[in-house]
């Protein structure tokens, strides 16, 4: 008997689990058809937009990418297959975090984070294509996040604070067997990397309040597994063209762990 695709594996899973798929949602236009039909769906959890072809799982490339502004502060560059990133404070960054990996041609689904849709993941820049929401994954999430590791690059996980210890340990051992990214939003106790956003300093207006917000400065912390130092620096999030940009001038600093430094404002 030949063994099924991965794809397979994950949409019997996923139809298993009483999930509500969606594979023709591209676009702009698809994320308010995906809006309207989440609204009219008679029971969470729903699962929108499952990619049709196969997902790719180079596991040759150990590195996904991710924004430029973000690649000082994570001890990898990138986003290490296998590894466990969490990110505490800012649902930009989170998408920002994950935007580049997905233009590049990576698998990503959004769970448990049922104030994130499709339109929000458009203008961050994630490849509508190449991404699965599902905002309530029900009783049994650590049954439905597996599923997806099986078959996606990387997983966002929203609730990661009620995730029991168990739960948590076994998740992050099948992540490295799989070779995907896990990131959960907020405390996850051995996580790889911690991101942290704090601040947020809008610009564009002029003196009298007219103008048009273009950008936000925030200050970000980056904490690793190994690592002695913190790695801080500010970064425009978003900035004038609406993903994650420098700032002139900025650059990365080491500091204490645990040593506070306030957002400049600049």
């Amino acid at each position: 008997m030949s063994t099924p695709a991965p794809r397979e594996v994950l949409s019997d899973r996923i139809s298993q689990l009483g999930l509500v798929r969606a594979s023709d949602l591209p676009g702009r236009g698809g994320a308010r058809r995906a809006a309207s039909h989440v609204g009219a769906a008679p029971a969470p959890p729903v699962a929108v937009v499952e990619p049709e072809p196969e997902p790719a799982r180079d596991h040759d490339g150990a590195l996904l990418p991710v924004a430029g502004p973000l690649t000082g502060l994570l001890p990898w560059g990138g986003l290490r297959r296998g590894s466990t990133v969490s990110v505490h404070g800012s649902t930009a960054l989170l998408l920002a975090l994950v935007a580049e990996a997905s233009r590049a041609g990576s698998w990503c689904a959004l769970v448990g984070l049922p104030g994130v849709g499709l339109a929000a993941a458009d203008e961050a820049g994630l490849d509508l294509a190449r991404t699965a929401l599902v905002p309530r994954p029900g009783p049994r999430p650590a049954t439905v996040v597996a599923a997806l590791v099986d078959g996606v690059d990387v997983v966002v996980l929203g609730g990661a604070s009620a995730w029991r210890a168990g739960d948590r340990q076994r998740l992050a051992a099948r992540v490295r067997q799989k070779g995907a990214v896990l990131v959960p939003v907020g405390a996850w106790p051995g996580a790889d990397v911690e991101l942290h956003a704090a601040g947020g300093t809008w610009s564009g207006l002029l003196g009298d309040g007219a103008g048009r917000l273009r950008s936000r400065r925030v200050h970000l912390r980056c904490a690793a597994r190994g690592r002695a130092h913190e790695l801080r620096s500010d970064v425009l999030l978003p900035g004038p063209g609406g993903g994650c940009a420098p700032v002139p001038g900025e650059t990365v600093e080491p500091a204490p762990l645990g040593a506070d430094r306030p957002a400049r404002t600049g």
